[in-house]
């Protein structure tokens, strides 16, 4: 079972980045108005943005992945999601950020129910609610720690370093998935 929380550690890591990415941007709309040069209700569209490409992509996204391995998506998923969080931080005009917004949502939409299906399944019918509850937790301590931290960051170093931070947490997830030689065979052959 230690080699199944380590792959459930890496999971809400990734959880957490997309915690902490999905909300922080709420703190730093007017920063990100003035550097992109359009008003504050026009940078609060790419939260709308986000909310719904992740709800529609979500269930469309599970269904065309389906017979999909889920290691595989999962790896796949964080590093969109990494990519999409440098193309953010290199966004130069207001499009391409929220271009790189619907694919950060598309990424998450995703990842999350593919590491919570991962998670249900991981310690049998006994250690379900707890396994999924460690995945999801990484959403929670988003919002209690990572969303107050990247405002933070981008108050103090500007918004485009929100994105490489969580670009990097993103990244570290990904290598968690892709090394960790404990994901069991039976859901991830």
């Amino acid at each position: 079972m230690p080699g199944s929380l380590s792959s459930l550690l890496w999971l809400t890591l990734g959880a957490f980045a997309i915690g902490t990415e999905g909300c922080m941007i709420a703190g730093l709309l007017p920063h990100l108005a003035r550097d992109l040069d359009v008003t504050v209700p026009a940078i609060g569209h790419l939260v709308t943005a986000f909310s719904l490409a992740y709800a529609i992509g979500a269930p469309t996204i599970a269904m065309l992945t389906a017979g999909l391995e889920r290691r595989r998506l999962l790896a796949i998923a964080m590093a969109g999601f990494s990519i999409a969080n440098l193309l953010a931080a290199l966004a130069p005009s207001y499009a391409e950020l929220l271009i790189a917004r619907l694919l950060l949502a598309l990424a998450a939409a995703s990842f999350m129910p593919a590491a919570s299906g991962y998670a249900a399944a991981l310690g049998g019918p006994e250690r379900r609610g707890r396994a999924l509850s460690t995945v999801t937790n990484g959403l929670t301590l988003a919002i209690i720690a990572g969303v107050p931290l990247g405002v933070l960051v981008g108050e103090s170093f500007g918004w485009r370093a929100t994105f490489l931070s969580v670009a990097g947490l993103a990244t570290l997830s990904l290598l968690g998935i892709l090394v960790g030689k404990s994901w069991p065979r039976k859901f991830g052959q």
